[in-house]
């Protein structure tokens, strides 16, 4: 961002800081499968840019807004299509202090500082569902790197007759200690409640307390194990609360920008309700209406899914404007019995919306 200054008319004069810049990214993603029934083998190339304008006055108060432009490449978008594949604001308010920092508003969920594992959001979730509507708050500690507590809200459906009342409360902590060993947690709670059209209400949990050693070795490794409890419960289904669970173990090494991942979950089904029908005369699935942000592989009945990475990641300037680029070649092994639909892209209404065609 760049901040000229400005003067203010009031009861007395005082100095403010316009606020004028830009982000650009781009996502390459290359999906190669074969012999699964959760995924389709596909390519996704798109580009972002978020043009944002703001005030800041007083050192900690920012008005800030923006609008974020979306094109997937390839995508024909009907009577659209001379333009762009999605246009929307970005408008909040933010206070930030040396610990703290607050946004009100729409907003990009880059500000969460949390480690949600993929069980939470997909990597296709996060980058097309990219904004959080609602409320963040979070406290970082200047003494200790990367030690942090965060909370927020996101409201993602309004109830009327074309969406459910949805909102989802995600809160994220981390405490780092000597030599690079570190340990936290994340959750996620999710309240899929009803449309006018199909009243019926979901409680969707998520719980992942984790412990990890990250250190150098001219590569900078990170190696973390963590375990994932999801309670959940379809009040039209039968009321009756599902407790599924598993290990999960991640390892990542990167140098240059250069990242090879590796997810390796061990567990239950954490989907139970991704394939059943969210009303007995309507055609839709739960994986399909939205209630799991979350990659559809963690819905395995083989008690394992393992998930390789190798990409490339970097921002080429530093500070809020900056190009980044990514390139990445995920190799996924899974259990079968849950077909592919229109959960292809996590889940997440905004990824299906935005699947690119063709």
């Amino acid at each position: 961002m760049l901040s000229f200054a400005a003067l203010a008319a009031g009861g007395s004069l005082s100095a403010q800081n316009l606020i004028v810049g830009a982000d650009f990214a781009t996502r390459f993603d290359n999906r190669e499968y074969a012999n699964n029934d959760f995924n389709e083998s596909q390519t996704l190339f798109s580009a972002r840019l978020t043009p944002r304008i703001g005030v800041e006055w007083m050192e900690k108060n920012r008005l800030i807004f923006g609008v974020d432009l979306l094109q997937n490449f390839g995508q024909h978008n009907g009577a659209r299509e001379p333009f762009l594949s999605d246009v929307k604001p970005l408008i909040y308010y933010q206070f930030n202090s040396k610990n703290v920092q607050a946004n009100a508003g729409i907003f990009d969920r880059k500000e969460l500082l949390g480690d949600y594992s993929r069980a939470f959001f997909s990597d296709s979730t996060a980058f097309y569902h990219n904004r959080l509507s609602g409320f963040l708050g979070h406290y970082k500690s200047t003494e200790r790197e990367n030690t942090y507590v965060e909370m927020a809200i996101d409201w993602e459906g309004m109830y009327s007759e074309q969406s459910r009342e949805m909102f989802r409360i995600i809160s994220a902590g981390r405490y780092t200690l000597e030599r690079g060993f570190y340990f936290g947690y994340a959750f996620s709670m999710f309240h899929f409640a009803g449309s006018k059209l199909n009243e019926n209400v979901t409680d969707n949990l998520l719980v992942n307390p984790y412990a990890g050693w990250g250190f150098n070795a001219f590569f900078d490794f990170d190696i973390k194990a963590g375990f994932l409890f999801a309670p959940q419960r379809g009040r039209s289904v039968d009321h009756n609360w599902k407790k599924p669970c598993g290990a999960q173990i991640d390892f990542v090494l990167t140098k240059w920008g250069v990242k090879l991942e590796n997810n390796l979950y061990l567990g239950e089904n954490l989907q139970p309700l991704r394939n059943i029908a969210v009303g007995e005369d309507i055609p839709i699935t739960y994986g399909q209406d939205g209630l799991y942000a979350g990659e559809p592989f963690y819905a395995t009945t083989e008690h394992i899914y393992n998930r390789t990475w190798v990409g490339y990641d970097r921002r080429f300037f530093k500070g809020h404007a900056g190009r980044r680029g990514g390139h990445g070649v995920p190799l996924r092994r899974h259990g079968h019995g849950h077909p592919a639909g229109r959960e292809a892209l996590g889940g997440h209404p905004e990824a299906v919306q935005h699947r690119p065609q063709g």
